[in-house]
């Protein structure tokens, strides 16, 4: 079919994160030649897996099955379009794009019953836009596959990414006087949107944003609480107690604490070069970057070198995500190339 066409097809099947089930079954019939399996993960959520035969330690191929809601402003964002060069579409870079390029990778080396010279795996998850909790129930299988490498199609603007930052998300809890709104008082409101600026100028190694503030008055009262949800990206190095300790001096009466998750944080990583990777990294005409965001490869990476490749693309998570089709085509045959020749 070739990665372009089925790109189309997969934008045009809603898959929310937590919601993917009609895209893995769709791409399990599509798949059905090679026994795909689908695993069970939580709440109706499955991950899909292919495996392929070969001589050697495998290769693992991984993409994520799910995408983010549609932010307003979209208005058709499940009917995808062709535009001067571009695919434009809910998810079409990040990562439908990358799974049409793992899936028709797959199919290409798998041809015949042999992948390629080494074995290919290939996992397809859910929930890569939430707690990555596909990635985490397929670690177990992971660690006993023991790939060699791992393959992550995420949208890298065609350059291999080798590195990326750990996650730790606090929420920040502020409580003040109050008093009549009609007199003076003190407002939690006002304060913690004056310290919600404060971070969001902070100059930090990674990134540092807030995700959430909600407060509000009780009766005609300035209000007494308010709340913040702070999301930080960690550089390698960097702790989540320090960050936390750093957050918590900002006023003498902030409640810090880090969010419960489902699954574990991501840690930051960087990957430990290989014979494997060396050869991958040969074939790039871009030197090696790293990765600002944190996704399933954070998880990947604790089982094998993981290296990021995929194409360029824009508005993600935004109206009219777009991904080049020209870009598409190109890591396609850049997969190819490595995988006929490792």
């Amino acid at each position: 079919m070739g990665p372009e066409h089925l790109l189309e097809q997969l934008v045009a099947i809603p898959s929310v994160m937590g919601d993917e089930m009609a895209k893995a079954k769709f791409l399990a019939d599509y798949l059905s030649g090679w026994e795909p399996e689908l695993q069970s993960v939580d709440e109706g959520t499955v991950n899909l897996w292919c495996h392929a035969p070969g001589d050697g330690r495998p290769v693992l191929l991984c993409g994520h099955l799910d995408t983010v809601p549609p932010a307003p402003g979209w208005e058709a964002p499940h009917s995808p379009r062709r535009e001067s060069g571009n695919l434009i579409g809910l998810g079409a870079a990040d990562m439908q794009a990358g799974v049409a390029i793992a899936v028709e990778t797959f199919r290409a080396c798998a041809e015949g019953g042999r992948a390629c010279r080494r074995p290919l795996s290939m996992l397809l998850t859910c929930d890569e836009e939430g707690w990555c909790r596909g990635v985490n129930a397929a670690l177990p299988r992971l660690r006993e596959l023991a790939p060699e490498l791992v393959l992550v199609p995420e949208p890298s603007g065609e350059r291999v990414m080798l590195s990326a930052p750990g996650r730790a998300v606090f929420r920040l809890a502020l409580e003040t006087a109050g008093g009549h709104a009609t007199q003076e008082g003190e407002s939690a409101l006002a304060h913690m949107a004056a310290l919600a600026l404060e971070i969001e100028a902070m100059e930090v190694a990674g990134t540092q944003v807030v995700l959430e503030f909600e407060s509000r008055a009780r009766g005609l009262s300035h209000p007494q609480d308010a709340q913040l949800v702070v999301d930080r990206h960690l550089a390698p190095g960097e702790s989540r107690d320090t960050v936390q300790e750093v957050l918590a001096q900002l006023d003498s009466r902030l409640t810090v604490v880090e969010v419960e998750r489902p699954t574990p944080p991501p840690e930051a990583y960087t990957a430990e070069h290989s014979e494997l990777l060396e050869h991958l990294l040969t074939l790039n005409d871009y030197p090696p970057s790293d990765s600002s965001s944190v996704g399933d490869f954070n998880f990947l990476a604790t089982v094998a070198p993981t290296a990021i490749l995929g194409p360029k693309g824009g508005n993600l998570h935004a109206p009219d995500e777009w991904v080049e089709l020209a870009s598409v085509r190109r890591v396609y045959e850049s997969y190819l190339n490595f995988l006929r020749e490792c």
